[in-house]
């Protein structure tokens, strides 16, 4: 089954209400609460071969999945929220996570846990049973509100591997099929979780994951530079060349980086939008010299990527 629902055709002081009856069908106990004369929202869901995908994306919010007691300890199941645009906080088991656009985190369904979004958003959504992911990943339960970085090669290839799904969501393929490539979605993300386990608290990575939350934040900006998120984090230069260093990248690298990711998820997510508004709307000055960056990060021109993918 695959559905889109939108509350466009609602009353604008209609959306809130029918919007949380929507979200609490789909996830029990699930709340949104947002500015209820500004609130528009959309969600995709699809049942693939057993596994629940869902791709919501709304204006600012904050979204609540409350706490399920009366859920037995062998029916517990974890959600993995890949966050593909904007920005959010993640709250749960006292642990504040803070995540910007391609980074992945995973929650323990039956407990509370809270997203603030500040601005307008999107994911992809994704719900395992805990048994199948603990199978692949013994440690499984110490990485439920961790961050795994948009910056690994495995968070980029499953979130390359989950937007191609949902471009062929309505495609006509037998169910033995589709369970195939339920299987590789979940193998692949037990990969990235068990590949993440030694990044995921290093000390080094503090220092990272605040530059990488102002790039975020000032991705569209011209002028980001290294001596600018100094500034804006109040760090020396120095420091923060150090700190990516470890990571074996330069921070005018890692800016480039976070453009050229943010732009290639744009690309596949938002296909009415001209290859030129993406470039400028992530900081590059020209769609020339964006084209020539792109095809030298993804060997591919970004019309092309946008086909191929």
């Amino acid at each position: 089954m695959f559905e889109v629902i939108s509350t466009r055709q609602f009353d604008p002081m209609e959306r809130l209400d029918y919007w949380n009856d929507l979200i609490g069908s789909t996830y029990r106990g699930m709340t949104v609460d947002s500015d209820r004369s500004r609130f528009n929202a959309k969600l995709a869901v699809w049942e693939l071969a057993g596994l629940r995908m869902v791709r919501p994306s709304s204006a600012p919010a904050v979204i609540r999945r409350h706490a399920n007691r009366a859920t037995r300890p062998t029916d517990q199941s974890l959600v993995i929220h890949l966050l593909t645009r904007g920005r959010a906080l993640l709250e749960q088991r006292g642990r504040r996570v803070e995540l910007a656009e391609g980074d992945m985190v995973m929650c323990a369904a039956e407990e509370f846990y809270c997203f603030d979004a500040d601005r307008q958003h999107e994911m992809m959504v994704v719900e395992f049973d805990r048994a199948m992911l603990a199978a692949r990943v013994p440690q499984i339960d110490e990485l439920v509100a961790h961050k795994v970085s948009g910056q690994l090669p495995g968070t980029r290839l499953v979130q390359r591997y989950m937007s191609s799904l949902w471009q062929e969501a309505s495609a006509d393929m037998p169910p033995s099929h589709w369970q195939m490539h339920a299987t590789i979605l979940g193998d692949m993300i037990a990969a990235c979780l068990e590949g993440c386990t030694s990044n995921t608290e290093a000390p080094g990575n503090r220092t990272l994951a605040q530059v990488e939350s102002v790039i975020a934040e000032h991705i569209g900006d011209f002028d980001l530079g290294p001596s600018r998120i100094a500034a804006e984090l109040g760090l020396p230069l120095r420091t923060l060349q150090a700190a990516t260093a470890s990571a074996g990248v330069t921070l005018g690298r890692m800016i480039m980086q976070r453009r050229l990711h943010h732009a290639a998820r744009r690309l596949l997510a938002e296909p009415q939008t001209t290859v030129t508004e993406i470039a400028l709307e992530c900081g590059f000055a020209d769609s020339a010299h964006f084209a020539r960056r792109f095809q030298q990060m993804f060997g591919s021109a970004p019309s092309r990527y946008r086909v191929l993918n």
